[in-house]
């Protein structure tokens, strides 16, 4: 009877401290929640303007290039 009562005692226990460590692991949120103020949640930033592509160099005409001895 004593140990029925020790493992019971070690179950509640063991179900305390389950219920407390559960909240701390969270979601995979890594650092303090925060919530942004500018804009407020709930509203999408303004996209950024899109990268441009680089033009190729053009082609340096014959004239121009070094003569080959």
């Amino acid at each position: 009877m004593v140990i029925l009562a020790m493992v019971r005692r070690a179950a509640a226990a063991l179900l305390v401290v389950a219920l407390l460590a559960a909240p701390g692991a969270g979601c995979g949120q890594r650092g303090a929640l925060y919530l942004r103020d500018s804009p407020p949640p709930g509203v999408k930033p303004p996209k950024p303007e899109p990268y441009q592509p680089v033009p190729y160099p053009k082609p340096a005409a014959e004239d121009e290039s070094p003569a080959r001895k």
